[in-house]
């Protein structure tokens, strides 16, 4: 589970020993026998070598960025990269543990952190209407009381009844997860901002938050931290991994995979439009009011780059939908 207390105890490295393992032991053998992996970066020179940078990529399935680092790898020169994870994959403690020898840092959305306490409090995931009310009332579409109209018994106890830190005659629910969700984005803020400024590694993200084969609209966390930290962002394309890994299991069955650079993307150039000269707490309800024009159109100039350096397959559609769309995305 990811926590305040877990959080506090990443230490990403420089050289990540557990990314050199992998690239060594695994993924050579893995892209070379039985069947050859064939990774082509065009436009590499556009990637800098001189300092890290956010890599935003396409998500076609769950193994798709492991290539693309490789390759960087093998060539050489070139700051190691720090992915962001999504929370859900840190409950498997072998993948929580693969995943902090390999320098990744862990995601926990809102939607993870709501799920997380109600399967804590019920024993089990929210279904889709209780999810849907819950995340209502967090997003502040419905107050309490509209909530509590709408519910049925066994969600109004869960609203009401006092557990942990959660004191229901102090805050409403929804402040309640607000408030550790806050507290939570701040060390994951932090754990970037050390990467990207103290640490010479790269980030990688994933903008559209989930896996599906044709690009979906992006989530504006990357334009937060970008707009933050003031990092470039390097669009990138990838194209053909979804015929390579076919499945969950981490082998590649063998293809070609093109990955296409863009245009690099920098506060004083492309998203000087978006820049933010204030200081704000990236991912907070508060900053996502008051600059959500900025990080909307940072984001969606993002989306856009990306889209151009996909084969027509991949690119948006209006019928692309995510591969995993309820709560089973959370946990």
């Amino acid at each position: 589970m990811i926590d305040k207390k877990r959080l506090q105890n990443i230490n990403l490295k420089n050289p990540p020993r557990g990314q050199i393992i992998t690239a060594n032991v695994l993924l050579r053998g893995d892209y070379t026998f039985p069947r050859k992996t064939n990774i082509t970066i065009e436009n590499l020179e556009r990637v800098p070598k001189d300092r890290g940078v956010i890599f935003a990529l396409n998500h076609t399935d769950s193994y798709n960025y492991w290539p693309f680092m490789y390759k960087l790898f093998r060539i050489g020169g070139y700051p190691f990269i720090s992915p962001w994870v999504k929370g859900k994959y840190y409950e498997n403690p072998l993948l929580a543990w693969f995943f902090d020898f390999a320098n990744n840092i862990p995601l926990p959305s809102r939607g993870y952190v709501l799920t997380k306490d109600f399967q804590s409090a019920m024993s089990r995931r929210p279904n889709k209407a209780e999810y849907r009310l819950l995340r209502d009332l967090l997003d502040g579409k419905i107050n309490q009381e509209e909530l509590l109209a709408r519910a049925d018994e066994e969600l109004r106890r869960f609203v009401a009844t006092p557990r942990g830190d959660f004191d229901p005659q102090r805050q409403s629910y929804g402040q309640f997860i607000e408030s550790y969700f806050n507290e939570l984005m701040q060390l994951v803020t932090q754990i970037s901002e050390d990467a990207l400024l103290k640490k010479n590694l790269s980030l990688l993200i994933f903008p559209q938050g989930t896996r599906s084969v044709r690009l979906l609209p992006g989530f504006v966390g990357i334009a937060q931290i970008a707009l933050k930290t003031k990092a470039t962002i390097v669009p990138v394309g990838c194209n053909g991994s979804d015929k390579c890994y076919r499945s969950l299991l981490p082998f590649s069955s063998g293809g070609n995979i093109v990955y296409r650079v863009g245009k690099p993307l920098s506060v004083e150039d492309d998203l000087a439009p978006f820049a933010i000269s204030e200081t704000y707490q990236p991912f907070s309800y508060a900053a996502e009011k008051k600059f959500a024009a900025r990080f909307r159109g940072a984001t969606d100039l993002v989306m856009d780059r990306i889209n151009d350096l996909l084969d027509p397959e991949y690119q948006f559609a209006p019928d692309a939908t995510a591969i995993t769309d309820d709560t089973r995305r959370f946990v």
